[in-house]
């Protein structure tokens, strides 16, 4: 099944390697090397309105000493008769003032509940560097040894990207994603903040087989919570609605 980002990530075209902050949660492990002290993001899509398809993620992370970080991040994916799950953990380390290191390692289950289930282990790497001041690029690799659930091998994806962040108010991101079985896939968003650190407007789109555009919002509270909403459109099979709340310390 296609995995969906969470509702921030969607909003700006799932283009998020290259991010340096948490706000669309961790998409690079190496992200956890830039010190925040701790966060969680939970939330959930419905996949082009379908009621009987539902999709749900967690991420829970904690920092140590402002140089490396470690999380959890669990995602599902399914229907009543066919259905995904991920489990990783995630750690990532600053080697230098700007450059950070991470890696994750997990279990990808599938299961059929009328027969069986398997499970598979996967790895990934990924590093972020700020090549500039408001220049920041990153790049990650999942399963590049590609390992079998059940008789499927498990897609080996790279994905580089690159971030120009002009202000704390205006940022850019694009990114080409290669899953090893299919074409490439370009990425762009922007995320704007109208309303300095309350109101965050996002919009993004990515190409493919299949163009597809998306937009959203996102709202700080105090207390470092946040809620954020987002919907992607595809051109045949219609609109995901998705939604997301977090905080982070």
């Amino acid at each position: 099944m296609r995995p969906f980002d969470n509702a921030a990530a969607m909003a700006i075209g799932g283009a998020t390697i290259a991010q340096t902050s948490l706000s669309a949660g961790i998409a690079n492990d190496a992200r956890l090397g830039m010190g925040e002290c701790a966060g969680m993001f939970a939330g959930s899509a419905i996949p082009y309105g379908v009621s009987g398809w539902q999709t749900a993620h967690f991420q829970g992370f904690i920092g140590f000493e402002k140089n490396s970080g470690l999380a959890l991040d669990v995602t599902h994916n399914g229907t009543d008769a066919y259905a995904e799950q991920c489990f990783r953990v995630q750690y990532g380390r600053r080697l230098s003032k700007k450059f950070c290191l991470g890696a994750n390692l997990g279990l990808a289950r599938a299961s059929v509940p009328e027969y069986s289930s398997a499970s598979a282990p996967t790895f990934g790497i990924g590093l972020l560097a700020q090549a500039l001041p408001k220049l920041s690029i990153g790049a990650s690799v999942q399963n590049p040894i590609q390992p079998k659930l059940a008789d499927a091998p498990l897609p080996t994806l790279l994905r580089i990207s690159a971030g120009w962040k002009t202000s704390e108010i205006f940022s850019l991101l694009a990114e080409m994603e290669k899953d090893i079985d299919r074409p490439v896939q370009v990425k762009a968003g922007l995320e704007y903040r109208p309303a300095a650190s309350v109101l965050v407007v996002r919009a993004g789109v990515r190409s493919g087989t299949v163009a597809r555009a998306a937009f959203g919002l996102g709202l700080r509270l105090k207390n470092g919570i946040s809620l954020d909403v987002a919907s992607e459109w595809h051109p045949t099979l219609g609109i995901t609605p998705a939604a997301m709340v977090a905080w982070r310390r």
